[in-house]
């Protein structure tokens, strides 16, 4: 692997040590990456350039390889697709093969488009599911048409495919929950903590994340309620504000934490506490949102917020050039393990200056 997963392998332990550590989340999460970071910066130099002269490059023309993602209905999303399509082209120039890519915002979109590659007779396809089950179909498809298929991001909940990929949802729930844990720790010995949860959607990701946080999260946490976002700022915020206006003083001054799946959510539920000027006072101590873009470190400089911390975990949209990669490497004639896992940092704002500068930041940002 080239890209994201090489540079941030050395990750994994610093995840370990994070939960395994008596020092508190963001003290050893702080120390883990100053010691990881010169380990990350050789990985990081392997992006894909164009051929050398006298570079041995495998000769794949007559090739073709399919690549079918969500439309870019979010920040996230966006810079992920143009992250994608700028590493097939890269290759594809590189390599000498045909390329397709496609986007869709919805399930059925998805379907077609993979029902039009298949149509071109793909020798490789790369598949980002705007939702899992929803493109069961399509991918038996694939497989029945004996197209090796890669899945990126999301889920097909009892399928195997020839290999998915994906960051490590499971690992970002827990450590949230040992963070909070720990960040909470004199309050939960006194009693219940107010956390309110604000999901992504319905496909994996979230169930994953929602699954691995009250897994380690202390059993004083008290959900006071959750949301399904859409992944979508306006509507984090609408739905704080309204959470804000519609609840009584004693709801809402119970809320200690708030856990989310994105950044994104982040930004409107800030946005949303701005501008409350109601009778309730906000005890809210803790916000956690998931993808550690330049947005959410801005949070850690004046969030315009008094009293309240931020944390977040790396989930790079540079992530998705990886699965483009195993699809050359099925071109290639390579043998692909069945699964491949993106470890996962967090940050805080102990740390959040030192990532700043770490390869895995920089190569999200390559293409500005």
């Amino acid at each position: 692997m080239k890209k994201v997963l090489a540079v941030v392998l050395a990750s994994a332990m610093a995840m370990s040590l994070t939960a395994c550590s008596s020092q508190k989340p963001a003290e050893t999460a702080a120390a883990s990456v100053a010691e990881t970071k010169a380990e990350t910066t050789e990985a990081a130099g392997e992006e894909t350039k164009a051929p050398e002269a006298g570079e041995e490059v495998t000769d794949l023309k007559g090739k073709m390889m399919g690549v079918v993602t969500p439309a870019a209905d979010h920040g996230f999303t966006a810079e992920s697709i143009q992250h994608c399509e700028a590493e097939v082209k890269m290759l594809a120039e590189k390599y000498g093969f045909e390329y397709k890519f496609m986007t869709a915002a919805e399930s059925g979109e998805q379907s077609n488009a993979v029902e039009t590659i298949l149509g071109m007779n793909p020798d490789v396809m790369v598949l980002w599911p705007v939702t899992g089950d929803e493109l069961r179909s399509s991918a038996q498809q694939v497989q029945d048409a004996g197209v090796p298929l890669i899945i990126y991001d999301r889920l097909i909940e009892g399928f195997e495919p020839t290999s998915w990929i994906m960051g490590d949802n499971d690992a970002i729930g827990e450590g949230a929950g040992e963070y909070f844990s720990e960040y909470f720790k004199d309050e939960l010995a006194a009693g219940e903590v107010g956390l309110l949860e604000f999901k992504g959607d319905s496909s994996t990701v979230p169930m994953q994340r929602s699954n691995g946080f009250w897994k380690t999260a202390d059993s004083n946490f008290k959900k006071i309620q959750e949301f399904s976002t859409d992944w979508s700022q306006q509507k984090a915020m609408e739905q704080m504000e309204d959470f804000l206006n519609t609840k009584s003083v004693e709801e809402i001054e119970s809320v200690q934490a708030i856990f989310t799946h994105d950044d994104e959510i982040v930004f409107g539920i800030v946005e949303a506490l701005k501008n409350y000027n109601g009778p309730a006072k906000l005890n809210i101590k803790l916000i956690s949102g998931v993808s550690a873009g330049e947005g959410f470190m801005k949070l850690f400089e004046d969030s315009g917020l008094e009293g309240i911390d931020f944390m977040t975990y790396t989930f790079s949209p540079s992530m998705v050039r990886d699965a483009v990669d195993l699809g050359l490497d099925v071109l290639e004639g390579k043998t692909l393990e069945p699964s491949y896992l993106i470890p996962t940092e967090m940050i805080d704002k102990n740390n959040y200056k030192e990532y700043m500068e770490s390869d895995l930041y920089k190569i999200r940002y390559s293409l500005q």
